[in-house]
């Protein structure tokens, strides 16, 4: 796939009438720059928030705590129900192994971090990138979410930034552009 991206880029554009298709070529460059942007953003967030976690799992002297760590670092990126997977791997790898002090420094790790990944670190590194309102951002959640479930939370927001971008570019759909970016 990564091979023939230029040719399919190139063939979607021949898909256009000849008046559109340089607005088709800039429009899906500026969608691949976006989920290329998404992805990266989301992977050093992930990297961060399971360095952090290893860091701390390790100094309590939780079993496995690279692995803990970044298992929970990943697992906290996903919408809504990423604070609680990312205490699973954590809480399962420590019970029995460490007292209930250490339980709950594990526990309050993980919710700090969750809490500053999605207040700080989301918005600084995506947000700008993206250019989404944050209604729409929860709008786009609510919705994808009820269409696909999971799998709809997790691209709800690839999507509607995409649908952003292609707003922007089309003459009769520039208002919902306009009202889904910032």
């Amino acid at each position: 796939m990564l091979t023939w991206q230029e040719h399919v880029r190139s063939a979607t554009v021949m898909l256009f009438p000849l008046e559109n298709r340089n607005a088709a070529y800039v429009t899906l460059g500026q969608i691949s720059a976006m989920v290329r942007s998404f992805m990266v953003g989301n992977l050093l967030i992930g990297l961060f928030l399971g360095a952090v976690s290893s860091a701390v799992f390790g100094i309590v002297h939780l079993p496995f705590f690279y692995f803990a760590g970044f298992v929970s670092g990943i697992l906290s990126l996903v919408p809504y129900m990423g604070v609680l997977l990312a205490l699973v791997p954590p809480i399962f790898v420590g019970l029995g192994h460490t007292g209930s002090q250490e339980l709950l420094i594990v526990i309050a790790t993980v919710l700090g971090l969750h809490l500053v990944a999605f207040n700080v670190l989301y918005p600084r590194f995506l947000g700008r990138r993206l250019q989404l309102n944050p209604l729409a951002v929860t709008m786009a959640l609510l919705v994808w979410g009820a269409l696909w479930g999971a799998m709809g939370l997790v691209l709800a927001i690839p999507i509607t930034a995409a649908l952003r971008i292609i707003f922007a570019h089309v003459g009769s759909l520039k208002p919902y552009g306009a009202w889904l970016g910032e």
